[in-house]
């Protein structure tokens, strides 16, 4: 009994997702991402394409350049998980970066409306200012 109510959730789970997927939003990646990488989407199933990451590699090493410094092109599994690990690391060093970004930017703006100088004695040099 027990056995069948797994089967009967694992079931309803996978039909969830399955009625949540979005076939038009597929389409919108994949024509951004072949705008980013520069060339068509490659052929095939979706999910199937990006399993292996070496897409999401390119797409990565196109937005910051070096972020992912090795592609495995191999069809062993462990090799496309680190891929994968390779694209999530990336990305989430992009996210810091643009968030240090943005702090950055939004200081300056709330200094520059305050009159208080620039951030560090770098800054006030740039600003006429003596270091």
């Amino acid at each position: 009994m027990k056995f069948f109510l797994t089967l009967t959730m694992l079931s309803m789970f996978i039909h969830s997702i399955e009625s949540k997927y979005d076939v038009e939003l597929e389409g919108d990646v994949k024509e951004w991402l072949a705008a980013v990488i520069g060339e068509p989407f490659p052929e095939g199933d979706f999910q199937a394409v990006l399993k292996d990451g070496t897409l999401l590699c390119r797409v990565m090493n196109v937005l910051v350049p070096g972020s992912v410094k090795k592609v495995y092109t191999s069809n062993l599994e462990f090799q496309q998980m680190a891929n994968i690990d390779s694209f999530l690391n990336a990305a989430n060093m992009a996210k810091v970066l643009l968030a240090l970004t943005n702090v950055a930017r939004k200081a300056r703006k709330i200094n520059n409306i305050r009159g208080i100088p620039a951030l560090g004695p770098h800054m006030e040099h740039m600003r006429g200012g003596t270091r």
